[in-house]
């Protein structure tokens, strides 16, 4: 069980890194280049708002959702044997909304996308993948 753990932690976390550094990587070269100069779509105002919309409703359901989903009695009863799946459901919400408002910060230059992506890069914090969490949370389920 512990090298299932052990195994299932470096998993989390290598995608953890990787999700974040290639967004990170996106937005930087979206706002460091003028390739996105030529798209007619971000000047349409219509479409920003739509944008805009969506990525404030996604942030306000989807970070709660993942900081609250391994407390919900439906995932709780299948922790242990579906730990893997689970968590990483969690951090890809946690990752995608964050992805969505890095790159619309990078597309649209908003400084509210860029306070989404605060929001979900610190809910990030919350669920960190490491060795402790992993064993914490499968043991505190298998105990209940």
């Amino acid at each position: 069980m512990a090298k299932t753990i052990s195994y299932l932690q470096h998993w989390l976390m290598m995608t953890f890194w990787t999700i974040l550094t290639l967004t990170l990587l996106i937005t930087v070269l979206l706002r460091t280049t003028d390739c996105c100069a030529t798209l007619q779509v971000i000047s349409n105002p219509v479409v920003e708002y739509v944008v805009d919309m969506v990525a404030v409703c996604l942030t306000i359901a989807l970070v709660p959702l993942a900081l609250r989903l391994m407390y919900c009695q439906s995932v709780r009863r299948k922790l242990p044997e579906k730990y893997a799946r689970w968590a990483w459901t969690r951090q890809l919400l946690l990752q995608s909304v964050f992805a969505i408002d890095a790159v619309c910060y990078g597309l649209f230059d908003k400084a509210s996308y860029f306070y989404l992506a605060i929001i979900s890069l610190l809910a990030m914090v919350f669920v960190y993948p490491s060795q402790k969490r992993c064993e914490a949370e499968t043991s505190k389920s298998e105990t209940e």
